[in-house]
C-alpha cells in the first residue's frame, strides 16, 4: 500500500508534458514554438507561436473554440505578454465554424483572398483585420517577421511566414511533411510554384501544416509526392479518360502508405483531375 502511494505521489510530482488533447508543444528556436496537430485530435492544422519582447503572434488555420483555447493557455505558460496578431494564412470557403471565434482583443492579419473568402461567409468576424496584397513585413521587437501570399496554392489565399533572422519558415498547408493531407482546394499548377520557391529559402528550420518540424528536404520530398501525384493524373487525363475510370486506373505505389494518404485521395484525386483537365 505504502509502494502504490509513494508511486502516486512521484506521479503527481513529475512536470506535466508539453503535449495536450489537440497539440503538441515544442520549442523550435529562440522565442519561435510550434504547435504540432497531434492524430485523433481537434486541430486540422499546425500553428506557429511567435513571442517578441512585447507582443504574441500566431499563425495558423482551422482555429476552433477548443484548439484556440489550448494555444492561448500554452502561451500564458510561456509568457504574460498577450496574443496581440493571429496571422490567419488562409480560410476555406463555406466552413463557417472554423477561423470565427477568436480572442477580440486580437488583430487579425491575412491576405486579400483570405480576407474575400471570410467576407463570404454568412458568420461575420468580430476582429480588427489588416490584409495585404503579395508580402507584409513586421518588426516587433527584435523580431522580422515577413509575410507572403501566394494567392493561389493549398487554397486561394494562402500565405507562408518566414522568419529570416531565426532561419524559419512556417508554410501551414502549403506543404504536409510525409503526410498527405487536403488538396480538395488546391490549385495544382500554381501550388507546384510556391513549393519550389520556398524550397529555395535559406532556412534551417520549416514548420509545415501537418506533420513534425522539417527543413528543406523535408519540402522536396513533398514536392517529389505532389509531382507524382500531377503526373499521374495528367497522364490519365491524356489518354482521354473520365474522372471515375482514370480514379480506378490511379497507381502510385510508393506513396499509397503516407499517412492520409488513403484518407484524402477520393477528394484529392477529384479536384486534381479537374484542375489539370482545364489547364492542360
Amino acid at each position: 500500500m505504502f509502494r502504490k502511494l509513494l508511486m502516486i505521489l512521484l506521479l503527481l510530482l513529475l512536470p506535466l508534458s508539453a503535449s495536450a488533447a489537440n497539440f503538441k508543444f515544442e520549442k523550435v528556436r529562440g522565442g519561435v514554438y510550434a504547435a504540432i496537430a497531434q492524430p485523433g485530435g481537434r486541430a486540422a492544422s499546425n500553428c506557429l507561436i511567435v513571442v517578441t519582447n512585447y507582443q504574441v503572434i500566431l499563425a495558423g488555420a482551422h482555429f476552433l473554440p477548443e484548439t484556440t483555447r489550448e494555444l492561448l493557455d500554452y502561451v500564458a505558460t510561456l509568457t504574460p505578454i498577450p496574443v496581440r496578431y493571429i496571422i490567419l494564412t488562409h480560410h476555406h470557403r463555406g466552413f463557417n465554424h472554423i477561423d470565427f471565434d477568436l480572442p477580440a482583443n486580437a488583430e487579425i492579419i491575412a491576405s486579400g483572398p483570405t480576407w474575400q473568402a471570410l467576407k463570404s461567409e454568412y458568420r461575420q468576424i468580430k476582429n480588427q483585420v489588416t490584409f495585404f496584397d503579395r508580402g507584409l513585413t513586421m518588426k516587433r521587437g527584435n523580431t522580422l517577421i515577413v509575410l507572403n501570399a501566394t494567392e493561389k496554392g493549398h487554397s486561394e489565399g494562402d500565405l507562408f511566414v518566414y522568419l529570416p533572422e531565426e532561419e524559419i519558415l512556417f508554410t501551414s498547408d502549403l506543404f504536409f511533411n510525409d503526410v498527405a493531407g487536403y488538396m480538395g482546394d488546391g490549385s495544382f499548377r500554381d501550388w507546384a510554384g510556391s513549393l519550389e520557391m520556398m524550397s529555395a529559402l535559406d532556412v534551417r528550420m520549416v514548420v509545415p501544416g501537418l506533420g513534425e518540424v522539417s527543413n528543406t528536404e523535408g519540402l522536396q520530398r513533398f514536392l517529389g509526392f505532389f509531382r507524382a501525384f500531377t503526373t499521374e493524373v495528367l497522364g490519365l487525363i491524356a489518354k482521354g479518360l473520365d474522372v471515375e475510370a482514370a480514379k480506378r486506373q490511379f497507381r502510385l505505389p510508393q506513396y499509397e502508405n503516407m499517412p492520409g494518404y488513403k484518407s484524402f485521395f477520393e477528394v484529392n484525386f477529384k479536384r486534381a483531375y479537374s484542375e489539370l483537365k482545364d489547364i492542360r
